[in-house]
């Protein structure tokens, strides 16, 4: 806020060494702004600014003073009007807007007055909502705009004349290349023609047949050249698309990155604003509680101030009441005081008589007197003490008075001032309507008094001009009357060339179409002209006839009157006639005198009524410049608003482009929604195959626990049978079938009998499984002792990191097993590794049966033995001695003889037990080691198990490789035991 005094005109510009702003100059720190930018100062009763040829202007309510760098005339300003310096002025080297400076004016008179207001600010209000910043944006966005469209164009001028000219160049260039391979080629055939031709060939079909050959060649050739040329144009064509459509595609996805900068910029900006809305809405809250908090408090203490102008308004009635009766009891007071000085003064002189002894003897009644003197002095004693009371009381009572009154003075000046003031601004406010309306009537009453002005110049115009016509007739008529009646005197001389009559008038006006030039006679004029106009109707004919002698050149000067007696016969003709027309003239000179009062008249009321034209002209010119100037500013609010329109009507193009873009993505998303839900679809789908596959795993775990059961149910049936073989056929070696025995009392089996499937067995595995017995039996003792540590030896641990191949090769001695080894990968999942598993799974089930078959005959075989050993006496009888042996062999879960002789070299049945506890040893190795085999075999599941629980559930086919390897492991144990 600057304080300006205008006792001089005040500088207005750009802060600069000598001149710093302060709070009282007008010096600004804004570049936009001259060193010398306007002036400012008051004169005759107004405020006046004049631009000093500023380089960006002055603006009084987004009117601009003048053009750039030029002075402009002084201003008027009013308070309450809205000045501009400068234009904000972008920087493009560092993108910074440097601001102009925008004040709102108010003027004190020298009086302390405020200035009137502005005409347009008080009436019109803002003329534009459009500032003069966002104008001179806009006009360098579009400059910019144009600037960038012309560059483009001319770029895409100079491209499109490149392309064109590479093409032409391409095209003449491949035709003439064509064309130069085209006459080569012709030159070649035409030579090889003519060395053709040339040669002497014995016969002339060898000639003709080379000449057709070199012809078919050059058409071949033609044709060939003619096709790799098109070949190549079309290339060309594919390769410029192809460049076209590149263009095109980096285009779309500039502009589709730009809008979407734009569209992310518009979404900030519109986040931005309704952040800004909101915190508006808030102030908006805040300030609305505010001044319904300072309502109530208004009205609160207004409620409180008015009771408590009642409480003292009851309070000084009531001391009012008080002092009433205070005072009238202090009047009868004060009139028993009177009361009381009289019966004293009384008393005293009665007692002065008594003591001079002027009384008489009246002492009876004297007594008496100076009893109720007595009493009323002791009366008067006691009431002179109670009014000292009343008088304390009275002045206590007088002092509250006095302070409520002083208070309810307060009050009530308080509420005068409040009431002074709300009065003030209501006459301000009326003053302020009444200075708008009488605005308005003013220029209403100008408008109508220019018109009838207007119309009362028309008239007055048009009446003196009929005046001047009339006039004009009238002196027309008068010379024409005085032509026709003007006396002859002396024909015979006017018929002489030699003399001339001359007459004339005395004091006659020379010319009197000067009345009806010459507008501007004073009226000294006008009285002399009616002086002589008198003296010519007093005197008509008074002039001289001047007649000169045809003897001599002397002149003879006569009166009209002598003429008139020497001319007696000439006139006495014409006095009729001439009497007439000085009676006619006298008429018409009255009339020219009437018209010319009429025309003094109206020259006065036209001298009038031109400068009530004049006067009423320069406050329509006054009117019309600011008739002008509002036409101005509706030209630039209409310029402002068709180009807010256009921008209005580009920015809606866009947003209705962005709009299409959005719908557009809008689209693709549900596209992209569709395909997600068509993606959450599988997800679900392989989520229940996974769940599936979950449970079929599930499922193929307990029946791999179901065959690991039955598995180790076979392998200790496998055992079981085979200790029992081997007793039986060393119980049958030892001793003879004739010799009597005692039959062998088997013990029955752990896990019960063998459920064999129902197949037919072949010859192969039944003769194979004899071969196998054969091999196995006590005439070669240490058969099974040598092969016993081979497939210990190879039944070696397997790591978690080991394939099933390697178990396959390690748990299984037959041939055939060796080729049937997979090797399994974590990330394999195909369907031929599962059918090559089914295959494998087949095979297993068939060796299973295979293995259950030979259990079978074992088991039949066993029964034969049995039966044929019942048969024995002698094997009773030694069973019995042989009882603790029994209950030895017992305790290892093994039944087998022992026989008291052996035919063995080692010593008979001492040889054959060691035998068979180095078998029994070599059986629980195979078995600790099958144990084993099956521990690592679970590790490894296991393992693969958490491996693959954070990509996809355990497949289907490591399950079954899982069941193969084991099985195929169990049907290698019982090829190793056997």
């Amino acid at each position: 806020e600057r304080t300006l005094v205008l006792d001089q005109p005040v500088k207005i510009g750009r802060s600069v060494a000598r001149a710093r702003p302060a709070t009282n100059n007008a010096i600004f720190d804004c570049k936009v702004l001259s060193r010398n930018h306007a002036l400012l100062w008051y004169e005759n009763g107004k405020f006046y600014l004049q631009d000093t040829k500023s380089s960006n202007g002055t603006f009084v309510n987004n009117q601009r003073l003048s053009k750039g760098s030029e002075e402009s005339a002084p201003r008027e300003v009013c308070s309450g009007d809205i000045v501009q310096f400068g234009v904000d002025v972008m920087e493009n080297s560092r993108k910074v807007t440097h601001g102009c400076i925008v004040a709102t004016l108010k003027l004190y008179m020298p009086d302390g007055q405020e200035a009137k207001a502005s005409p347009s600010t008080a009436v019109g209000g803002a003329v534009s909502s459009v500032t003069a910043q966002e104008l001179y944006q806009l006009r360098t966005y579009l400059q910019e705009a144009q600037h960038r469209e012309q560059q483009i164009e001319s770029k895409l001028a100079t491209l499109q004349r490149l392309v064109s000219s590479t093409q032409e160049a391409a095209t003449h260039s491949w035709k003439a290349m064509i064309d130069e391979d085209r006459l080569l080629q012709r030159l070649e055939t035409l030579e090889a023609q003519l060395t053709t031709y040339a040669k002497n060939y014995p016969e002339d079909s060898v000639r003709e047949e080379m000449r057709r050959v070199l012809e078919e060649k050059c058409q071949s050739e033609s044709t060939a050249k003619e096709s790799i040329r098109r070949i190549l144009e079309e290339k060309l064509e594919a390769v410029t698309k192809l460049a076209d459509l590149e263009r095109t595609v980096s285009g779309s996805e500039n502009e589709v990155s730009h809008m979407r900068g734009v569209c992310e910029g518009a979404q900030r900006e519109l986040a931005h604003l309704l952040d800004q809305q909101a915190a508006h809405n808030e102030q908006v809250a805040q300030l609305t509680e505010k001044l319904k908090l300072a309502e109530e408090e208004a009205r609160e203490a207004a409620e409180g101030h008015e009771q408590e102008v009642k409480e003292m308004e009851a309070k000084l009635a009531e001391r009012v009441a008080d002092e009433a009766k205070l005072q009238a009891r202090l009047e009868s007071v004060a009139a028993e005081g009177d009361f009381t000085k009289e019966q004293l003064s009384a008393l005293k002189a009665k007692y002065e008589n008594i003591k001079n002894g002027e009384i008489s003897s009246g002492g009876g009644g004297g007594s008496a007197l100076i009893r109720t003197t007595t009493k009323d002095l002791t009366d008067l004693d006691l009431s002179s003490i109670e009014p000292g009371d009343m008088r304390v009381a009275l002045e206590s009572s007088q002092r509250e008075t006095h302070n409520l009154r002083a208070r309810l003075q307060d009050a009530q000046d308080q509420l005068r001032q409040a009431q002074a003031n709300v009065s003030q601004l209501k006459r301000e406010a009326a003053v302020a309507d009444s200075a708008e309306a009488a605005c308005l009537t003013t220029r209403s009453r100008l408008q109508e008094e220019l018109c009838e002005a207007k119309g009362v110049s028309a008239g007055s115009v048009a009446l003196t001009k009929h005046l001047q016509d009339q006039i004009g007739e009238l002196e027309e008529r008068l010379r024409d009357s005085q032509g026709l009646h003007h006396p002859k005197i002396y024909d015979d001389i006017y018929d002489d060339n030699t003399s001339t009559l001359v007459r004339k008038k005395k004091d006659l006006p020379k010319d009197r179409d000067k009345l009806n030039e010459d507008d501007a006679k004073d009226s000294e004029e006008d009285e002399e002209e009616e002086e002589r106009t008198k003296d010519i109707e007093e005197d008509p004919d008074n002039t001289l006839t001047i007649i000169p002698t045809k003897d001599n050149n002397a002149a003879i000067i006569t009166t009209p009157k002598e003429c008139l007696d020497s001319n007696v016969n000439g006139s006495l003709e014409d006095k009729e006639e001439k009497e007439s027309s000085l009676a006619e003239e006298n008429t018409v000179r009255a009339d020219i005198k009437r018209l010319q009062e009429l025309l003094d008249g109206s020259r006065a009321a036209q001298v009038v009524a031109e400068r009530e034209v004049e006067r009423v002209r320069g406050e329509l010119a006054q009117a019309s410049s600011s008739a002008i100037t509002a036409s101005h500013e509706a030209s630039n609010l209409r310029q402002q608003l068709a180009a807010s329109e256009a921008l209005v009507s580009e920015k809606m193009a866009a947003v209705g482009w962005l709009q299409g873009q959005v719908r557009r993505l809008e689209e693709a998303g549900s596209e992209v929604r569709s395909q997600l839900a068509t993606i959450t679809s599988r997800l679900r789908e392989e989520q229940q195959r996974a769940a599936t596959a979950h449970q079929q795993t599930h499922t193929l775990r307990d029946k791999l626990s179901e065959a690991e059961k039955l598995a180790q149910a076979t392998v200790e049936e496998a055992e079981m049978l085979k200790r029992r073989i081997a007793g039986l056929e060393e119980r049958l070696e030892v001793y003879p079938t004739s010799s009597s025995s005692t039959p062998l009392i088997l013990p029955p089996s752990s896990s019960g009998t063998l459920n064999v499937s129902s197949s037919t067995s072949s010859s192969s595995s039944s003769s194979s499984s004899q071969e196998r017995v054969e091999e196995d039996s006590p005439s070669n003792p240490h058969r099974g002792l040598q092969q016993n540590p081979e497939t210990v030896t190879n039944e070696q641990p397997i790591s978690t990191s080991a394939t099933v191949t390697e178990v396959l090769k390690n748990g299984v001695n037959s041939p055939g097993s060796q080729d049937e080894a997979l090797v399994i990968s974590g990330g394999v999942n195909s369907e031929a590794v599962v059918t090559e598993l089914r295959d494998k799974m087949r095979k297993l089930q068939r060796e299973l049966s295979e293995t259950r078959r030979e259990c079978s005959d074992l088991k039949d075989k066993e029964r034969t033995m049995v039966e044929d050993l019942e048969g024995g006496d002698k094997t009773r009888r030694r069973r019995t001695d042989e009882g603790d042996g029994k209950q030895q062999q017992e305790m290892d879960g093994l039944v087998a003889p022992i026989s008291e002789k052996c035919p063995d070299s080692t010593g008979g049945p001492l040889g054959s037990r060691t035998s068979l506890e180095a078998e029994v040893a070599m059986l629980r190795e195979e078995r600790d080691s099958l144990r084993k085999k099956l521990g690592l075999i679970t590790e490894d599941y296991q393992l693969l198990s958490v491996q693959n629980k954070t990509t996809t559930p355990v497949p289907v086919w490591m399950l079954a490789v899982v069941v193969v390897a084991l099985a195929l492991s169990g049907s290698g144990i019982l090829e190793a035991l056997w």
